[in-house]
């Protein structure tokens, strides 16, 4: 009979899982579960617990930019308590509204703003963590320029809960910036707007978010009837975006063949907040293919009429939706032959044992098995959540 556990505090998760370990129970280990979908196929357990009532601000200190939290606290929550000392955490993760911290971490969540802020991975400061002997150990701390002990922090960034419960976190965290600005250029075609990314990637007036959307994935935004879109995101004082602008329309004027629209406010957070969504969509299967920022064009051409793609421009970085198993798995060989990187992203639970989610992760699988068993001997955290395999 399988049991569910949500403990109060860091003793008592600590306790859970050395008890499970002891009886040798498999754990299904999450905070709110919503990113089920992503990962490798969750195999039934024995025991799931969550950490969503582990959701305490540990310590704030605004004047140094450092926050700490438990793992099981909303991550919209933490944005409402940065926000209203003029602060923010640029991770961008996809459903944030319903997501707790440890599982933006867990999944190495972040989105469109990664370019100009980075990944969890460079956000993250410090960490407390618990295996599944009940052991606690902390990585890091609430300084900066810490380094000591950072590495293993990294390490459970992206590991799906397969190595250790993740039971706080500290951040760095920015100011917000005075306004924000959405462009939205529209073209036929892809190419005026790939010549576009390039003057701008290459100019002074860099972008806090560069994606590029086929019509399909445009609509699924909102931007209905925009054919290819090239959708940036500027920020910085008035007289900063104001700049921005006006050297954007300078520079889509002489590429021709696009038009520039300003958008702001709602409807801007609106059409950002579909694209930080659109990898995890729960209803059908996203696959996230990667390349060298040059070879989008590429990698569009090998969509299909009518299946969405965005892309992160800047990083080379896609999201394709597809709407079956069978159309999943042949544009999964298509991208690989290719010679793109391509996996599953997220899908329906049933879904994912049809398909091949992850190539085989290559010489470092050795090294990913090694930690595992020296951290989960008897692999009873989360089996199978990283590349169908650990």
């Amino acid at each position: 009979m399988q049991v569910e556990l949500s403990p109060l505090s860091v003793s008592e998760l600590a306790g859970a899982l050395r008890e499970s370990g002891d009886e040798k129970r498999t754990v299904e280990l999450g905070g709110a579960f919503t990113k089920r979908a992503m990962g490798g196929a969750i195999a039934d357990s024995d025991v799931v617990l969550s950490t969503e009532r582990l959701n305490r601000l540990l310590a704030y200190e605004p004047k140094d930019l450092t926050v700490s939290v438990e793992a099981g606290m909303p991550y919209q929550n933490l944005q409402q308590t940065l926000d209203a000392e003029g602060q923010f955490l640029p991770l961008d993760p996809p459903l944030s509204d319903r997501a707790t911290v440890g599982g933006v971490i867990a999944t190495n969540g972040s989105g469109p703003r990664r370019r100009r802020y980075g990944t969890a991975r460079d956000l993250v400061i410090g960490m407390k963590m618990i295996t599944i002997e009940g052991k606690t150990f902390d990585s890091g701390g609430m300084v900066v320029k810490n380094v000591t002990g950072l590495d293993m922090a990294k390490l459970m960034v992206g590991s799906f809960g397969t190595l250790a419960a993740i039971a706080g976190v500290n951040f760095k965290v920015f100011p917000k910036p005075e306004k924000h600005r959405t462009f939205a250029v529209s073209s036929a075609n892809s190419e005026p707007l790939m010549n576009l990314r390039n003057r701008i990637l290459q100019s002074v007036v860099q972008p806090a978010a560069i994606d590029l959307l086929n019509p399909a994935a445009a609509g699924q935004l909102g931007l209905d009837g925009a054919g290819h879109t090239l959708l940036l995101e500027v920020s910085g004082s008035s007289a900063v975006v104001t700049r921005y602008e006006r050297e954007y329309q300078k520079l889509a004027g002489e590429i021709g063949g696009s038009q520039i629209s300003s958008l702001s406010g709602e409807v801007a957070e609106n059409i950002w907040q579909r694209g930080r969504d659109f990898p995890a969509n729960a209803d059908g299967i996203v696959l996230r293919v990667s390349c060298e920022p040059k070879k989008l064009p590429e990698m569009f051409m090998q969509v299909p009429e009518g299946a969405a793609i965005l892309a992160r421009a800047a990083t080379g970085v896609g999201f394709v939706r597809c709407d079956s198993a069978p159309a999943a798995g042949a544009l999964l060989r298509a991208f690989r032959e290719a010679g793109f990187v391509a996996c599953v992203e997220s899908a329906p639970i049933e879904t994912k044992r049809s398909l091949e989610g992850w190539a085989h992760p290559g010489e470092q699988f050795e090294v990913m098995q090694r930690i595992k068993d020296t951290l989960d001997p008897h692999h009873l955290l989360n089996p199978g959540r990283l590349f169908d395999r650990i």
